[in-house]
């Protein structure tokens, strides 16, 4: 069984995620917990989208589970082929730990990030939505895309922290 995460970037978020470090402790908390349960429901493979935010935060929590669940793969889904960066970034770490990189475009192109979105709901049988509760935007689009071709939808709602 697959599941691909869609949330927000940094400012998409209802607190700062260093600043507010409580709160922010109890979101990855919360996210980890969530990613062990699916993988004890029977999930074994997982996709991310290698954004800043709520992506990378799913895929570094897929990759804390893994000395756990040797089983389980993580994929990152790019949505176009970046130069790579003189100084390492912290997508750049995520990329080397996934299993695979599947890059959707050579160049970024209006669109793009939407085409991601839907690849990885396509290929996943869960969708992770970490949500803000906002009916715009990446995230909102994804979710309702994943409603219609009738995908299970896990939510963790950022206002809850």
């Amino acid at each position: 069984m697959t599941c691909c995460v869609t949330g927000h970037r940094p400012s998409g978020f209802p607190f700062k995620r260093k600043e507010d470090s409580d709160r922010y402790i109890l979101y990855k908390l919360t996210l980890a917990a969530k990613v062990k349960e699916l993988i004890d429901s029977g999930c074994d493979s997982f996709i991310t989208g290698l954004a800043e935010g709520a992506d990378l935060d799913f895929a570094w929590s897929v990759i804390n589970l893994r000395d756990l669940h040797p089983e389980i793969k993580l994929e990152g889904a790019a949505p176009y082929r970046r130069a790579p960066s003189f100084y390492p970034t912290e997508r750049d770490e995520v990329m080397a730990k996934c299993d695979k990189v599947t890059v959707l475009s050579e160049r970024y192109y209006e669109g793009c990030m939407q085409r991601r979105n839907m690849y990885m709901v396509d290929k996943s049988d869960v969708v992770l939505a970490i949500w803000n509760g906002e009916t715009k935007g990446g995230t909102w689009n994804t979710i309702a895309y994943a409603r219609r071709l009738g995908k299970k939808i896990i939510y963790i709602m950022l206002y809850d922290f």
